[in-house]
């Protein structure tokens, strides 16, 4: 099933009998509307009733009425190649784009590699490339289902070339044809893997306790982008393994000196253990770089 896109106006009129798409939400701190004008106004292009930054939610009504919420939560860039088999083309970078899709009435599905679309600071349009990266699926080869309160996580990649830089994401439910797309402006601290939402995390205590939340939260990918070495010598592949039946991981500072940060752990496990460690972590540039961290219990 394929959900129309159209812009929202004044009173998300529907410009083809089809579906419509509507701004819901937005990151905290933006700016609230300005107040209705009494005087009539010509309704606004569609890219501007439809722009906001990275975190924006639109609502998306189908066709038969259904509807689902679509944001973009995260940008991977530079991203890594799910196996060491996948790479880019010369000259070229993968770049992914995370986005969380959640039902909200009825059942909606559609394919993500269609809908999503990459636009670079030189003004040319990029389309899935369709290969996996490290740390997040492709949804199912690009398909999603949600009914009413699932949600389905997936990240879309594109192959962009090494000098072009993320100006903006698209998601357009119908592929590009028959209504206009939302989209999501990039900024320059969406690079390097960040989300684009919160500030880069750079400073000794912020990145370690950073690498931990994102254990905690199984986000191995943000994890592994926050260390400037492999762990046993092994790739992302071992790493992630490495963390499987790990739970809740609770990091308390001890000291500081310089760039080295000493440290408790305790790690709540799923199968009911817990785990306690000491240790410490050097960090240089934004990422942990050396490590000697024991188990104490």
């Amino acid at each position: 099933m394929k959900i129309a896109l159209v812009a929202a106006a004044a009173a998300l009129l529907c410009i083809a009998g089809c579906g419509s798409i509507a701004r819901t939400a937005a990151p905290p701190g933006t700016a609230p509307a300005a107040p209705a004008s009494t005087t009539p106004a010509p309704s606004p292009s569609p890219s501007n009733s439809l722009s906001g930054p990275v975190g924006t939610v639109y609502t998306v009504t189908g066709p038969s009425g259904e509807k689902m919420s679509v944001s973009l939560t995260r940008m991977v860039d530079p991203a890594q190649g799910a196996d060491q088999f996948t790479t880019p083309d010369s000259g070229n970078r993968f770049v992914g784009a995370v986005f969380t899709i959640q039902g909200i009435t009825g059942t909606s599905s559609d394919d993500a590699n269609n809908d999503a679309t990459l636009i670079g600071s030189n003004g040319q349009t990029y389309t899935a490339d369709f290969d996996a990266i490290a740390g997040y699926t492709n949804f199912n080869n690009g398909e999603y289902t949600v009914s009413a309160g699932e949600n389905s996580i997936g990240a879309v990649t594109f192959q962009v070339p090494a000098a072009v830089t993320v100006a903006k994401i698209e998601w357009s439910a119908t592929g590009g044809f028959g209504g206009a797309p939302a989209e999501w402006a990039v900024p320059a601290a969406a690079a390097s893997g960040t989300s684009g939402i919160a500030p880069a995390r750079t400073g000794p205590w912020a990145v370690v306790s950073a690498f931990y939340r994102d254990i905690t939260v199984r986000d191995y990918a943000a994890a592994w982008r926050l260390l400037g070495f492999s762990p046993q010598g092994g790739g992302y592949a071992s790493f992630a393994v490495g963390y499987n039946g790990t739970g809740r991981q609770t990091v308390t500072k001890l000291s500081q000196s310089g760039d080295q940060v000493s440290f408790t752990l305790t790690s709540d496990n799923p199968d009911g253990t817990v785990q306690t460690y000491q240790g410490t972590d050097t960090v240089t540039g934004g990422k942990i770089v050396a490590a000697h961290v024991v188990q104490t219990g």
